[in-house]
């Protein structure tokens, strides 16, 4: 897994009141509105396909909340500063409010009888253009709505680094770890464990999860694995009050010697198919044979794919 060295971090506040530029929404379902009114008209311009598509994405996977919880979303103010210079991190994330109870849930509301949970996003000034800005919005939303910070609040992490809830626990039996009786969280920090190198049953690591302290340089349009969302974090995100879609991952069907993973088979897959050939490696689309490994026994039916014959 390629990692970046580019950290994120939380933030907390507690007591303090934002005017945020709310619409009106059918209680219960779950909705982002971001308040960019901090930003210059630049900046506005240039983050606005990221917060659209940071909306997107986690409207598609929070679709509600659980039973006795009547709140329309959150409203999330983004702002913009000087932190450390390009790279290492890029935003943070937290909330800051008054703590509000419904169904046995905490959340934080920008007023004490707010329907709308509240959060704030803040941008390096430095890294408004970095590649990886989509991918660290959506860590630092994570944060907004509670991943790690509010899991004191909601008594889910008693003992540093130990995840114990219901909901979550249940889903890193299934995904990960069938003995585990907690799931593992970086000792400081709301984040999943960095180095848990358990891996689900289709090669994707707990480290390459978008709710680790890490971002991957790898960009998740061009790596299914990089910074995806495991059925953990979304088991944590129902521990913490949301309702969310029960995703299932199903692997893309395979091409045979399609080893530069294009989608087609050409002679461009040639070179791809000599490296992992000669680096002992294993690739699922240079085994040609289908026997578990990549040999040489894979060249002629490569070459019959090649020509196909």
């Amino acid at each position: 897994m390629i990692i970046s060295k580019l950290l994120t971090s939380v933030i907390f506040a507690s007591i303090f009141m934002i005017g945020t530029n709310s619409s009106a929404q059918t209680i219960g379902v779950f909705e982002i509105r971001f308040d960019d009114s901090a930003l210059t008209a630049q900046q506005q311009t240039e983050l606005a396909p990221t917060l659209a598509a940071t909306k997107s994405y986690w409207e598609s996977i929070i679709i509600g909340y659980q039973p006795g919880v009547a709140l329309d979303g959150i409203e999330i103010e983004v702002d913009a500063m000087a932190i450390d210079g390009s790279g290492n991190t890029l935003a943070t994330g937290g909330f800051f409010g008054f703590s509000k109870t419904q169904g046995g849930f905490t959340f934080i509301t920008s007023e004490p009888q707010g329907n709308s949970s509240s959060g704030v996003v803040t941008i390096d000034t430095a890294d408004f253009s970095s590649a990886l800005i989509l991918d660290v919005l959506k860590h630092e939303v994570g944060h907004a709505l509670g991943f790690g910070t509010l899991f004191d609040f909601n008594s889910l992490a008693p003992d540093a680094g130990k995840y114990i809830g219901s909901e979550g626990v249940a889903a890193y039996q299934a995904e990960f770890d069938s003995t585990a009786t907690f799931v593992p969280l970086q000792s400081t920090g709301g984040h999943l464990d960095e180095n848990n190198s358990l891996s689900d049953e289709f090669g994707r690591e707990v480290q390459a999860d978008l709710m680790t302290p890490i971002i991957e340089n790898t960009p998740n349009s061009t790596d299914s694995f990089s910074n995806y969302l495991s059925n953990t974090s979304l088991g944590i995100l129902r521990d913490l009050g949301y309702d969310t879609v029960a995703t299932t991952y199903v692997a893309p069907e395979v091409t045979l010697g399609d080893c530069n993973l294009d989608g087609v088979v050409n002679f461009l897959d040639i070179t791809p198919f000599i490296s992992v050939l000669s680096s002992s490696g294993f690739l699922e689309e240079a085994d040609c044979n289908e026997d578990g490994n990549v040999n040489f026994l894979d060249i002629t039916p490569f070459i019959a794919i090649l020509s196909g014959t």
